[in-house]
């Protein structure tokens, strides 16, 4: 359900799109087939997938977290509408958007006065801008984990409701820089800041048992037990909500989260929080 911002697994094809990247892309592109009855449709994806040339072998095909990304993706998209909806003035900020197509898949249902940034690491914005050279979004070739990175986007954001978007990103961050991110924002974007990520559990996210860990060898570096530890882990965050993506694949992806919920006493194996940036009195 993962795609690493940076990572640089086994490369192929015409332009070396690491596999990470790809297996999200597959995912959405194939949802009808991967989520019977879904109504998820990405139809630029599959045209992105087509042009990266991949080589058979180089995506991780695992049906429970291809599928996985599809409820991922449909959750965060409704989260999107919602605040484009009280916020059509809004900025929507991608960080690790790596070839996430959402701008467009999500056209007709968000106004056309909200302003679409992302950021990601500089190989992976050439790669963007190759495959993608009409993309609508403003990207920002920068590391998200570093101190500062959000000064170039102060222009962009002053005085407008901002929603950060980290899709199949925190994972993948140290605990050191998980904190640097969720401050930088907090601090740059200011109180009413929303953000939206996906966290595993730290029993999960340090196992390395996770199938896309198995095959690309991007490691994961961190966890939260629950949304309201991500939320604590630095001033400021309040957690909104908490939804649930596991449980949504199959009956058994339901039963062992709920063995796993026993276990831990309530927390989840992986799951989206929603946070809000607070002034850190009322945090």
């Amino acid at each position: 359900m993962d795609d690493a911002p940076g990572a640089t697994p086994p490369q192929g094809g015409l332009t070396g799109v690491p596999a990470t990247l790809l297996t999200p892309l597959h995912a959405r592109a194939h949802a009808a087939e991967l989520v019977p009855g879904t109504t998820f449709r990405d139809p630029l994806a599959a045209d992105l997938l087509a042009r990266t040339s991949h080589r058979a072998g180089q995506i991780l095909t695992d049906r429970g977290n291809a599928a996985g990304s599809i409820h991922r993706a449909t959750t965060i998209d409704a989260l999107v509408v919602d605040f484009a909806a009280r916020h059509p003035d809004g900025v929507i900020l991608s960080a690790g958007i790596g070839l996430d197509t959402r701008t467009q898949r999500l056209d007709d249902r968000t106004p056309g006065t909200l302003t679409w940034l992302g950021a990601d690491l500089p190989e992976v914005i050439r790669l963007r801008r190759e495959l993608l050279p009409e993309d609508p979004v403003r990207l920002y070739d920068v590391s998200v984990t570093e101190p500062g990175w959000t000064a170039l986007l102060t222009d962009e954001t002053a005085g407008r409701p901002v929603l950060v978007l980290a899709e199949g990103v925190l994972m993948y961050f140290d605990m050191d820089e998980l904190r640097t991110f969720l401050s930088s924002c907090r601090t740059a974007f200011g109180p009413g800041t929303e953000l939206v990520g996906d966290y595993f559990h730290p029993r999960l996210a340090l196992s390395d048992r996770h199938p896309i860990v198995r095959a690309t060898g991007a490691r994961f570096r961190s966890g939260a037990a629950n949304g309201r530890r991500l939320a604590a882990l630095t001033p400021g965050w309040r957690l909104v909500a908490e939804h649930q993506v596991m449980e949504r694949i199959s009956p058994a992806h339901r039963a062992a989260g709920a063995l796993f919920r026993a276990v831990t006493l309530g927390s989840r194996p992986y799951a989206i929080a929603h946070l809000r940036a607070v002034r850190e009195s009322d945090a």
